[in-house]
Protein backbone atom coordinates (compact mmCIF):
# COMPACT_ATOMS: atom_id res chain seq x y z
CA UNK A 1 0.00 0.00 0.00
CA UNK A 2 1.64 3.78 -1.07
CA UNK A 3 1.44 6.31 0.97
CA UNK A 4 -1.48 8.34 -0.92
CA UNK A 5 -3.62 4.58 -0.92
CA UNK A 6 -2.91 4.57 3.00
CA UNK A 7 -3.64 8.24 3.46
CA UNK A 8 -7.49 8.07 1.17
CA UNK A 9 -8.08 4.04 3.54
CA UNK A 10 -7.19 5.63 6.82
CA UNK A 11 -10.28 6.89 7.87
CA UNK A 12 -9.05 8.37 11.44
CA UNK A 13 -7.03 10.47 8.77
CA UNK A 14 -8.30 13.86 7.98
CA UNK A 15 -6.98 17.02 6.29
CA UNK A 16 -6.52 18.68 9.78
CA UNK A 17 -4.93 15.82 11.52
CA UNK A 18 -2.09 15.59 8.49
CA UNK A 19 -1.31 19.20 8.20
CA UNK A 20 -1.34 18.98 11.95
CA UNK A 21 1.62 16.34 11.52
CA UNK A 22 3.07 18.36 8.87
CA UNK A 23 3.41 21.33 10.90
CA UNK A 24 5.13 19.37 13.67
CA UNK A 25 8.01 17.73 11.41
CA UNK A 26 8.28 20.62 8.31
CA UNK A 27 9.08 24.05 8.58
CA UNK A 28 5.93 26.05 8.11
CA UNK A 29 4.16 22.65 7.51
CA UNK A 30 6.15 22.34 4.08
CA UNK A 31 9.16 22.14 2.05
CA UNK A 32 8.57 25.48 0.26
CA UNK A 33 6.97 28.61 1.39
CA UNK A 34 4.55 28.82 -1.19
CA UNK A 35 2.72 25.72 -0.54
CA UNK A 36 1.80 26.33 2.31
CA UNK A 37 -0.35 28.99 1.18
CA UNK A 38 -2.97 26.33 0.23
CA UNK A 39 -3.93 24.40 3.50
CA UNK A 40 -4.95 20.82 1.32
CA UNK A 41 -3.34 18.09 0.99
CA UNK A 42 -2.85 16.44 -3.00
CA UNK A 43 -3.05 12.70 -2.86
CA UNK A 44 -3.39 11.87 -6.83
CA UNK A 45 -2.27 13.52 -9.64
CA UNK A 46 -3.13 12.80 -13.75
CA UNK A 47 -2.98 14.80 -16.84
CA UNK A 48 -4.31 18.20 -16.27
CA UNK A 49 -5.67 17.68 -13.10
CA UNK A 50 -4.98 17.27 -9.12
CA UNK A 51 -7.63 15.97 -6.63
CA UNK A 52 -7.08 16.39 -2.82
CA UNK A 53 -7.72 14.13 0.22
CA UNK A 54 -11.46 14.90 0.10
CA UNK A 55 -11.87 14.07 -3.51
CA UNK A 56 -11.92 17.32 -5.21
CA UNK A 57 -10.65 17.57 -8.78
CA UNK A 58 -8.44 20.75 -9.41
CA UNK A 59 -7.54 21.96 -12.70
CA UNK A 60 -4.12 22.73 -12.46
CA UNK A 61 -2.41 25.66 -13.57
CA UNK A 62 -0.09 26.47 -11.27
CA UNK A 63 1.91 23.35 -12.88
CA UNK A 64 4.59 22.69 -9.87
CA UNK A 65 5.44 26.67 -11.17
CA UNK A 66 6.33 25.19 -14.08
CA UNK A 67 7.63 21.80 -14.72
CA UNK A 68 4.90 19.83 -15.93
CA UNK A 69 4.63 20.49 -19.75
CA UNK A 70 2.93 17.28 -21.06
CA UNK A 71 1.10 16.98 -18.44
CA UNK A 72 0.99 14.90 -14.58
CA UNK A 73 2.42 11.61 -14.34
CA UNK A 74 2.44 11.01 -17.88
CA UNK A 75 2.92 7.44 -18.81
CA UNK A 76 4.68 8.09 -21.74
CA UNK A 77 7.83 9.52 -19.48
CA UNK A 78 7.61 7.93 -17.00
CA UNK A 79 8.36 4.61 -19.00
CA UNK A 80 11.48 6.08 -20.21
CA UNK A 81 12.44 7.31 -17.09
CA UNK A 82 11.69 3.59 -15.14
CA UNK A 83 13.17 1.93 -17.91
CA UNK A 84 16.40 3.72 -17.43
CA UNK A 85 16.41 3.16 -13.81
CA UNK A 86 15.51 -0.39 -13.48
CA UNK A 87 19.24 -0.73 -15.79
CA UNK A 88 21.32 2.23 -15.04
CA UNK A 89 20.69 4.96 -11.88
CA UNK A 90 23.26 7.30 -10.56
CA UNK A 91 26.52 6.44 -11.09
CA UNK A 92 30.11 8.50 -11.40
CA UNK A 93 31.59 7.34 -14.69
CA UNK A 94 31.60 9.04 -17.82
CA UNK A 95 28.59 10.29 -19.61
CA UNK A 96 25.49 8.03 -19.43
CA UNK A 97 23.96 7.47 -23.60
CA UNK A 98 20.79 9.40 -22.92
CA UNK A 99 23.10 12.18 -21.41
CA UNK A 100 24.98 12.38 -24.98
CA UNK A 101 21.50 11.92 -26.73
CA UNK A 102 19.67 14.65 -24.49
CA UNK A 103 22.77 16.67 -25.12
CA UNK A 104 22.59 16.26 -28.89
CA UNK A 105 19.00 17.43 -28.83
CA UNK A 106 19.69 20.60 -27.02
CA UNK A 107 22.33 22.00 -29.65
CA UNK A 108 20.11 21.09 -32.44
CA UNK A 109 17.46 22.90 -30.89
CA UNK A 110 18.77 25.85 -29.04
CA UNK A 111 20.59 28.48 -30.89
CA UNK A 112 23.27 29.25 -28.35
CA UNK A 113 23.79 25.77 -27.12
CA UNK A 114 27.53 24.71 -28.38
CA UNK A 115 27.78 22.48 -25.71
CA UNK A 116 26.03 21.29 -22.66
CA UNK A 117 26.23 20.45 -19.47
CA UNK A 118 23.36 18.83 -17.18
CA UNK A 119 23.01 19.87 -13.68
CA UNK A 120 19.88 19.18 -10.77
CA UNK A 121 18.05 23.02 -10.77
CA UNK A 122 17.81 26.58 -13.01
CA UNK A 123 19.63 28.18 -9.84
CA UNK A 124 22.94 25.49 -10.45
CA UNK A 125 23.07 26.37 -13.58
CA UNK A 126 22.87 30.02 -13.13
CA UNK A 127 25.30 30.00 -10.32
CA UNK A 128 27.96 28.17 -13.00
CA UNK A 129 27.27 30.38 -15.70
CA UNK A 130 27.60 33.70 -13.46
CA UNK A 131 31.32 31.60 -12.00
CA UNK A 132 31.99 31.13 -15.81
CA UNK A 133 31.47 34.76 -16.71
CA UNK A 134 33.42 36.17 -13.86
CA UNK A 135 36.34 33.53 -14.57
CA UNK A 136 36.56 34.61 -18.70
CA UNK A 137 36.22 38.16 -17.87
CA UNK A 138 38.23 38.81 -14.39
CA UNK A 139 35.11 41.21 -13.29
CA UNK A 140 32.88 40.72 -10.17
CA UNK A 141 29.55 42.20 -10.97
CA UNK A 142 26.52 41.21 -12.12
CA UNK A 143 23.64 43.04 -13.95
CA UNK A 144 20.53 42.03 -14.07
CA UNK A 145 16.31 43.65 -13.51
CA UNK A 146 14.28 44.77 -11.10
CA UNK A 147 11.43 42.02 -9.97
CA UNK A 148 13.26 38.96 -12.56
CA UNK A 149 14.14 35.66 -10.22
CA UNK A 150 17.26 34.35 -11.45
CA UNK A 151 17.48 31.90 -8.61
CA UNK A 152 18.35 31.70 -5.22
CA UNK A 153 22.45 32.04 -4.92
CA UNK A 154 23.75 35.29 -2.58
CA UNK A 155 24.89 36.42 -6.43
CA UNK A 156 21.30 36.78 -7.56
CA UNK A 157 18.54 36.90 -5.28
CA UNK A 158 18.60 40.84 -4.72
CA UNK A 159 15.60 42.77 -5.75
CA UNK A 160 13.44 39.67 -7.41
CA UNK A 161 9.94 39.13 -7.03
CA UNK A 162 10.32 35.68 -5.51
CA UNK A 163 11.07 36.60 -1.98
CA UNK A 164 11.27 35.10 1.23
CA UNK A 165 7.68 36.97 2.33
CA UNK A 166 4.83 35.68 -0.47
CA UNK A 167 3.09 38.96 -1.91
CA UNK A 168 5.99 41.72 -0.50
CA UNK A 169 6.92 43.82 -3.63
CA UNK A 170 10.77 44.00 -2.90
CA UNK A 171 12.69 47.24 -4.01
CA UNK A 172 15.43 46.74 -6.73
CA UNK A 173 18.17 46.69 -3.53
CA UNK A 174 16.35 44.26 -1.33
CA UNK A 175 17.38 41.08 -0.47
CA UNK A 176 15.30 38.04 -0.86
CA UNK A 177 16.12 35.87 1.70
CA UNK A 178 17.80 36.60 5.23
CA UNK A 179 21.30 35.72 5.73
CA UNK A 180 22.31 36.89 2.30
CA UNK A 181 26.08 38.10 2.06
CA UNK A 182 25.85 41.65 1.87
CA UNK A 183 29.14 41.81 -0.08
CA UNK A 184 27.55 40.01 -2.20
CA UNK A 185 24.57 42.09 -3.01
CA UNK A 186 27.03 44.83 -3.43
CA UNK A 187 27.78 43.38 -6.49
CA UNK A 188 24.84 43.07 -8.17
CA UNK A 189 23.71 46.08 -10.40
CA UNK A 190 19.46 46.05 -10.59
CA UNK A 191 17.90 48.33 -13.14
CA UNK A 192 14.32 48.21 -14.82
CA UNK A 193 13.55 45.73 -17.40
CA UNK A 194 12.99 46.91 -21.04
CA UNK A 195 14.86 50.30 -19.68
CA UNK A 196 17.41 51.16 -22.38
CA UNK A 197 18.88 54.29 -20.39
CA UNK A 198 19.71 52.21 -17.05
CA UNK A 199 21.52 49.79 -18.87
CA UNK A 200 23.68 52.51 -20.40
CA UNK A 201 24.05 54.17 -17.52
CA UNK A 202 24.48 50.83 -15.64
CA UNK A 203 27.76 50.42 -18.29
CA UNK A 204 28.61 53.92 -18.67
CA UNK A 205 29.42 53.89 -14.32
CA UNK A 206 30.52 50.50 -14.07
CA UNK A 207 31.33 49.04 -17.55
CA UNK A 208 34.92 47.80 -16.72
CA UNK A 209 33.30 46.08 -13.86
CA UNK A 210 30.59 44.41 -15.19
CA UNK A 211 31.10 40.69 -15.88
CA UNK A 212 27.49 39.88 -17.00
CA UNK A 213 24.11 40.58 -18.13
CA UNK A 214 21.57 38.49 -16.42
CA UNK A 215 17.97 37.90 -17.58
CA UNK A 216 14.94 36.27 -18.24
CA UNK A 217 14.26 36.86 -22.45
CA UNK A 218 10.68 36.86 -21.41
CA UNK A 219 10.08 37.86 -18.37
CA UNK A 220 7.54 35.09 -16.33
CA UNK A 221 9.02 36.00 -13.00
CA UNK A 222 6.15 38.70 -12.16
CA UNK A 223 3.68 38.21 -15.19
CA UNK A 224 4.06 37.76 -18.95
CA UNK A 225 6.06 40.45 -19.83
CA UNK A 226 7.73 40.74 -23.37
CA UNK A 227 10.58 42.96 -24.23
CA UNK A 228 10.33 46.41 -25.50
CA UNK A 229 11.37 46.20 -29.41
CA UNK A 230 14.40 45.59 -30.15
CA UNK A 231 15.69 45.48 -26.23
CA UNK A 232 17.37 41.91 -26.60
CA UNK A 233 19.13 43.06 -29.45
CA UNK A 234 20.39 45.66 -27.72
CA UNK A 235 21.52 43.80 -24.47
CA UNK A 236 23.45 41.64 -27.04
CA UNK A 237 25.09 44.79 -28.50
CA UNK A 238 26.45 46.50 -25.51
CA UNK A 239 27.46 43.54 -24.11
CA UNK A 240 29.52 42.66 -26.79
CA UNK A 241 30.90 46.32 -27.31
CA UNK A 242 31.64 46.38 -23.39
CA UNK A 243 33.17 42.55 -23.25
CA UNK A 244 30.78 41.55 -20.62
CA UNK A 245 28.84 38.38 -21.28
CA UNK A 246 25.09 37.69 -21.88
CA UNK A 247 23.05 34.99 -19.70
CA UNK A 248 19.61 34.22 -20.79
CA UNK A 249 17.92 32.36 -17.77
CA UNK A 250 15.42 30.31 -19.99
CA UNK A 251 13.85 27.66 -17.33
CA UNK A 252 10.87 28.93 -17.21
CA UNK A 253 10.57 29.61 -20.91
CA UNK A 254 12.95 26.65 -22.49
CA UNK A 255 10.77 23.86 -23.76
CA UNK A 256 7.51 25.67 -22.79
CA UNK A 257 7.60 29.04 -24.84
CA UNK A 258 9.43 27.59 -28.28
CA UNK A 259 11.66 24.50 -27.83
CA UNK A 260 14.60 26.74 -29.14
CA UNK A 261 13.29 29.04 -25.71
CA UNK A 262 12.75 32.50 -26.56
CA UNK A 263 15.95 33.15 -27.49
CA UNK A 264 14.16 31.62 -30.95
CA UNK A 265 11.41 33.76 -30.53
CA UNK A 266 13.70 36.74 -30.90
CA UNK A 267 16.57 35.63 -32.99
CA UNK A 268 19.42 36.69 -30.41
CA UNK A 269 21.58 34.85 -28.90
CA UNK A 270 23.31 34.68 -25.65
CA UNK A 271 26.36 33.48 -24.84
CA UNK A 272 25.19 31.17 -21.63
CA UNK A 273 21.49 30.10 -21.13
CA UNK A 274 20.19 27.93 -18.35
CA UNK A 275 17.20 25.59 -18.92
CA UNK A 276 16.08 23.04 -16.91
CA UNK A 277 11.44 22.96 -15.05
CA UNK A 278 9.92 21.93 -18.67
CA UNK A 279 12.59 20.42 -19.76
CA UNK A 280 11.85 16.78 -18.41
CA UNK A 281 8.46 17.09 -17.07
CA UNK A 282 8.40 17.35 -13.71
CA UNK A 283 11.97 14.91 -13.18
CA UNK A 284 14.77 16.69 -11.39
CA UNK A 285 17.45 17.91 -14.09
CA UNK A 286 18.48 21.26 -15.69
CA UNK A 287 21.36 22.13 -17.84
CA UNK A 288 23.63 25.04 -18.77
CA UNK A 289 24.31 25.55 -22.60
CA UNK A 290 26.16 28.21 -24.53
CA UNK A 291 29.56 28.85 -26.63
CA UNK A 292 32.12 26.03 -26.33
CA UNK A 293 35.12 27.88 -25.04
CA UNK A 294 33.11 29.28 -21.94
CA UNK A 295 31.73 25.49 -21.53
CA UNK A 296 35.25 24.01 -21.69
CA UNK A 297 36.34 26.09 -18.38
CA UNK A 298 33.55 24.20 -16.74
CA UNK A 299 35.74 21.24 -14.41
CA UNK A 300 39.03 22.95 -15.49
CA UNK A 301 38.75 26.59 -14.18
CA UNK A 302 35.34 26.58 -12.95
CA UNK A 303 33.84 23.45 -10.68
CA UNK A 304 30.99 21.57 -12.29
CA UNK A 305 30.80 18.54 -9.50
CA UNK A 306 27.09 17.87 -8.10
CA UNK A 307 25.80 14.06 -6.54
CA UNK A 308 23.09 14.31 -8.65
CA UNK A 309 23.87 16.32 -11.73
CA UNK A 310 23.23 14.19 -15.23
CA UNK A 311 20.41 12.05 -13.16
CA UNK A 312 20.19 9.71 -16.37
CA UNK A 313 16.83 8.50 -15.36
CA UNK A 314 15.57 12.15 -15.39
CA UNK A 315 17.36 12.78 -18.71
CA UNK A 316 15.76 9.86 -20.26
CA UNK A 317 12.42 11.55 -19.41
CA UNK A 318 13.82 14.85 -20.62
CA UNK A 319 14.89 12.77 -24.53
CA UNK A 320 10.87 11.79 -23.99
CA UNK A 321 9.01 15.33 -23.07
CA UNK A 322 11.33 16.43 -25.78
CA UNK A 323 10.20 13.34 -28.36
CA UNK A 324 6.46 14.63 -27.61
CA UNK A 325 6.85 18.39 -27.62
CA UNK A 326 8.54 18.01 -30.96
CA UNK A 327 5.65 15.85 -32.61
CA UNK A 328 3.09 18.68 -32.40
CA UNK A 329 3.09 19.41 -28.75
CA UNK A 330 4.37 22.41 -28.72
CA UNK A 331 2.18 23.64 -31.63
CA UNK A 332 -1.22 22.54 -29.72
CA UNK A 333 0.47 24.07 -26.08
CA UNK A 334 0.25 27.14 -28.62
CA UNK A 335 -2.94 26.91 -30.14
CA UNK A 336 -4.71 26.34 -26.46
CA UNK A 337 -2.89 28.73 -24.84
CA UNK A 338 -4.71 31.16 -27.20
CA UNK A 339 -7.65 30.03 -26.42
CA UNK A 340 -7.56 30.57 -22.86
CA UNK A 341 -5.80 33.87 -23.06
CA UNK A 342 -8.80 34.88 -25.95
CA UNK A 343 -11.59 33.69 -23.77
CA UNK A 344 -10.30 35.47 -19.81
CA UNK A 345 -9.79 38.92 -22.04
CA UNK A 346 -13.31 38.31 -23.16
CA UNK A 347 -14.55 37.59 -19.92
CA UNK A 348 -12.55 40.07 -18.25
CA UNK A 349 -14.07 42.82 -20.61
CA UNK A 350 -17.72 41.74 -19.92
CA UNK A 351 -17.13 41.85 -16.68
CA UNK A 352 -15.85 45.60 -16.81
CA UNK A 353 -12.99 45.30 -14.40
CA UNK A 354 -9.95 46.07 -15.12
CA UNK A 355 -7.68 43.64 -16.13
CA UNK A 356 -5.52 42.70 -19.07
CA UNK A 357 -4.52 39.03 -19.89
CA UNK A 358 -1.01 38.67 -21.56
CA UNK A 359 0.96 35.61 -22.08
CA UNK A 360 3.14 33.83 -24.71
CA UNK A 361 2.67 30.23 -25.66
CA UNK A 362 1.38 27.92 -23.15
CA UNK A 363 1.92 30.72 -20.71
CA UNK A 364 -0.55 33.56 -19.67
CA UNK A 365 -1.37 35.93 -16.83
CA UNK A 366 -3.68 38.06 -15.66
CA UNK A 367 -2.67 41.67 -14.64
CA UNK A 368 -4.91 43.72 -12.69
CA UNK A 369 -4.08 46.73 -14.22
CA UNK A 370 -5.42 49.10 -16.66
CA UNK A 371 -2.76 48.07 -19.36
CA UNK A 372 -0.29 45.77 -19.99
CA UNK A 373 3.00 46.13 -17.60
CA UNK A 374 6.36 46.89 -19.15
CA UNK A 375 8.33 46.98 -16.05
CA UNK A 376 8.56 45.30 -12.44
CA UNK A 377 7.26 48.39 -11.36
CA UNK A 378 4.06 48.28 -13.74
CA UNK A 379 3.32 45.27 -12.54
CA UNK A 380 3.93 45.83 -8.61
CA UNK A 381 0.65 48.66 -9.14
CA UNK A 382 -1.89 45.65 -9.31
CA UNK A 383 -4.92 45.80 -7.42
CA UNK A 384 -3.85 42.88 -4.65
CA UNK A 385 -6.86 42.78 -3.09
CA UNK A 386 -9.19 41.59 -6.26
CA UNK A 387 -6.66 39.73 -7.60
CA UNK A 388 -6.32 37.50 -4.70
CA UNK A 389 -9.93 37.44 -4.23
CA UNK A 390 -10.53 36.45 -8.01
CA UNK A 391 -7.57 33.27 -7.32
CA UNK A 392 -9.34 32.14 -4.03
CA UNK A 393 -12.81 32.45 -6.15
CA UNK A 394 -11.25 29.94 -8.64
CA UNK A 395 -9.74 28.14 -5.97
CA UNK A 396 -13.20 27.27 -3.99
CA UNK A 397 -14.49 26.07 -8.15
CA UNK A 398 -11.85 23.80 -8.93
CA UNK A 399 -8.93 25.84 -10.30
CA UNK A 400 -5.63 26.02 -9.24
CA UNK A 401 -3.59 29.42 -9.84
CA UNK A 402 -0.51 30.25 -8.45
CA UNK A 403 -0.45 31.60 -5.08
CA UNK A 404 1.22 34.95 -5.40
CA UNK A 405 -0.23 38.23 -7.41
CA UNK A 406 1.95 38.53 -9.87
CA UNK A 407 3.55 35.64 -11.39
CA UNK A 408 2.49 33.69 -14.58
CA UNK A 409 -0.07 30.72 -14.44
CA UNK A 410 0.28 27.83 -17.44
CA UNK A 411 -1.08 24.86 -19.06
CA UNK A 412 0.12 21.61 -19.85
CA UNK A 413 -0.81 19.56 -23.43
CA UNK A 414 -3.18 17.59 -21.53
CA UNK A 415 -5.43 20.67 -20.73
CA UNK A 416 -8.08 19.64 -22.87
CA UNK A 417 -10.42 22.19 -24.85
CA UNK A 418 -13.06 21.20 -22.32
CA UNK A 419 -11.02 22.55 -19.37
CA UNK A 420 -10.05 25.62 -21.21
CA UNK A 421 -13.73 26.38 -21.79
CA UNK A 422 -14.91 24.92 -17.65
CA UNK A 423 -11.83 27.63 -17.10
CA UNK A 424 -13.06 30.51 -18.88
CA UNK A 425 -16.63 30.38 -17.55
CA UNK A 426 -15.81 29.81 -13.97
CA UNK A 427 -13.70 32.81 -14.40
CA UNK A 428 -16.62 34.58 -15.85
CA UNK A 429 -17.92 34.57 -12.50
CA UNK A 430 -15.21 35.25 -10.80
CA UNK A 431 -14.86 38.24 -12.80
CA UNK A 432 -18.41 39.60 -11.66
CA UNK A 433 -18.06 38.24 -8.42
CA UNK A 434 -14.98 41.34 -7.70
CA UNK A 435 -15.71 43.51 -9.90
Amino acid sequence: MNIQTQFKADRRTDRETHLARAAKVLPGGASASGRRVFHDVIVKTQGAYLWNSGGKRFIDYLLDYGPIVIGHSDPRVNDAAAQTAATCDLNWVGAHPAEVELAEAIVRLVPSAEKVAFVTSGSDALLHAVHVARQYTGRRKILKFHGSFVGWQDALAKGANFDVQPNRVPGPQDANSGGISLSALEEVLVVDWNDFSAVRTAFDEAGSEIACIVCEPYVLSYGCVTPAPGFLSFLREISNKQGALLIFDEVKTGFRLHLGGFQSVEGVTPDLTALGKSMANGYTTAALAGRSDLMEMLGVEVSLDGTHYANPYALSAALETIRILENGGMQRLAMIGERLRNGLTRAARDSGVQAVVTGFGSAFMVNWLGKAPVTFRDAARADFARAEAFRTTLLRDGILMPPFVITDARLCLATTEDDVDETIAIAAGAFRSVA
